[in-house]
């Protein structure tokens, strides 16, 4: 039966490894020295979990070759890797009672670590994040950016079989794993994956940084239409939540004809980690975007604060455009089945939307609490709306 071993030996995969290390286009390493950094921490993970026999060795040739599709490029390495995986070993792979798992690792093991995966891969998964050494930064960017990160593997403090999921993340660090470069992108990725493996194996996560408890708690604001990070009130709720070390995002969702489309802002939004600590704001369109991308995912989050939003909502010919993606036709209440605590902010004299009957409506099937304001428009800048300090009640 083949090895993992055996694979990292086999001459095209070191070739292809040894061709990713000379392109060298990221930051972070993808060649042998990070796939071989995942296969030890693969082998600390299956040690803690008493993981044996042709399951270990399955896990290990699916880290052995998750990366190597990165020849020509990162879009949709990982269904290369698979293809690779299946042109040269396929026969060999099929001798493991596990390769349907070993395939689907590979494909999915860059998608957002999430309980949809099988423990299989969310290991994988968790493996490959778990890789974020000094060893592993090109040396150009060690120069470059201040890094502040494990030295090693060896040095990370694994699982403890117990009641808790002991793997302080940052116990051994040489500081703290945010960087300036990535301005704590890479840090809620493997916080990420922390969380749902803990959550998959019924085990509690400890979480630290600096010796101190991390507030997983995250706001994301959503815009609507034509809209941006810098309009209407989201600059002032912005700085009322970092006053009180809020983490929050304000995306620029795509904007305009032919940008603003369902299917562009759910990619701004993948890559935000939207997770059951998430609360979602949202203004206008926005909020029944979020209905449609939680139904459609399957994601909890803890909190939707809906500000003036609406389905099927008439408002000219240039904003129906844009905003006929976004519209479900289906019962949107099914959202309640992925956020047990929305609020439903709206107006008593809406400016945009002609069909206003549509907003209450929309309020009516979603909302766990309702909250009518007097006279306030869109709830825009337009309408006054720099500022919106009715809504601190609810954060």
């Amino acid at each position: 039966m083949i090895t993992y071993k055996d694979i990292l030996e086999n001459s095209f995969i070191k070739n292809e490894y040894n061709k990713i290390d000379s392109i060298n286009p990221y930051p972070f390493n993808h060649g042998l020295r990070h796939v071989k950094n995942v296969c030890n921490i693969m082998n600390n993970l299956c040690d803690t979990f008493k993981i044996e026999g042709d399951k270990k060795e399955a896990l290990l040739i699916a880290c052995a070759l998750h990366d190597v599709g990165q020849y020509d490029g990162r879009d949709n390495h990982g269904l290369k890797a698979r293809k690779i995986a299946e042109n040269l070993f396929d026969s060999e792979i099929r001798n493991n009672k596990y390769y349907n798992d070993i395939y689907l690792a590979i494909e999915e093991h860059d998608s957002k670590c999430d309980l949809k995966y099988s423990l299989f891969t969310i290991l994988v998964q968790f493996a490959d994040k778990m890789d974020f050494t000094k060893d592993r930064l090109e040396s150009d960017y060690r120069e470059k950016y201040d890094y502040r990160m494990w030295e090693d593997t060896n040095k990370v403090e694994f699982i403890n079989d117990d009641e808790y999921f002991g793997i302080n993340i940052l116990t051994n660090a040489v500081d703290n794993i945010i960087t300036k470069f990535f301005n704590e992108t890479f840090t809620l990725k493997i916080i990420n994956a922390v969380k749902v493996l803990a959550k998959k194996l019924g085990l509690t996560p400890i979480i630290e940084i600096n010796n101190e408890k991390l507030n997983l708690n995250k706001y994301i604001v959503i815009h609507g239409s034509f809209g941006s990070s810098e309009s209407n009130w989201f600059p002032w709720i912005k700085s009322e939540l970092e006053k009180k070390k809020i983490k929050i995002d304000i995306p620029n969702m795509p904007i305009g004809i032919g940008n603003q489309t369902y299917d562009n802002w759910k990619k701004v939004l993948d890559n935000l980690f939207v997770d059951e600590d998430t609360t979602i704001i949202g203004h206008s369109i926005a909020p029944i975007f979020i209905c449609k991308y939680l139904i459609e995912n399957k994601i909890n989050v803890k909190k939707c604060i809906f500000v003036q939003g609406f389905n099927n909502g008439i408002v000219n010919e240039e904003y129906d455009i844009v905003n006929s993606s976004f519209f479900i036709n289906e019962d949107v209440s099914e959202v309640k089945k992925y956020c047990d605590n929305i609020i439903c902010i709206y107006s008593d004299n809406e400016t945009y939307v002609k069909n206003k009957e549509e907003i209450e409506k929309f309020a009516e099937k979603v909302a766990d609490k309702k909250v009518l304001l007097e006279g306030a428009g869109h709830i825009n800048s337009e309408s006054g709306y720099t500022e919106f300090k009715e809504i601190l009640e609810f954060i």
